[in-house]
């Protein structure tokens, strides 16, 4: 099911791109994402913690601001527009009482990506909040190598 959310997304930015300006995403980027979901479950549930499922609407929402900081070059939590995730979530159409998110960039493997984050308190903390229930996964091209934008979050 992860698959094919993320393919409706990865195909959605591919045939329209976003209306300021183009998206591209790594060649890899199905493997990519694969890998970040499944990486970031197997944190979890290390932790006594059930797995996360992945969410068409945090796809949309991780891969726009994917998209968003790749074009700008500007690794934030803060959108160009002044967006914060909780509320590009409920852009996205996901009715979110609990939003956090992690950003990493020029990582080309997954694995690097979750061994780094579970050894920062802050993202590692993000993986772990045991309330989450969704997440989405966003990756653009960026002047830095892959932009990696994970939300986590829970739905009214």
């Amino acid at each position: 099911m992860f698959r094919s959310i993320l393919s409706l997304v990865i195909v959605f930015f591919a045939n329209v791109g976003l209306a300021q300006g183009s998206c591209t995403t790594p060649a890899n980027v199905q493997a990519l994402a694969d890998g970040l979901g499944q990486g970031i479950n197997a944190a979890r549930q290390g932790q006594g913690l059930r797995a996360l499922r992945g969410d068409a609407d945090l796809m949309l929402a991780a891969q726009r601001h994917a998209c968003d900081i790749a074009r700008d070059g500007q690794m934030t939590h803060q959108g160009s527009d002044g967006s914060n995730s909780a509320q590009r979530a409920q852009r996205a159409g996901f009715d979110t009482c609990l939003t956090a998110e992690n950003l990493a960039f020029g990582f080309p493997r997954a694995e690097q990506i979750v061994a780094g984050w579970m050894n920062s308190p802050g993202h590692r903390r993000n993986i772990l909040l045991d309330r989450a229930t969704h997440y989405g996964i966003g990756i653009a091209n960026g002047p830095q190598g892959p932009m990696w934008v994970m939300l986590y979050a829970r739905q009214c």
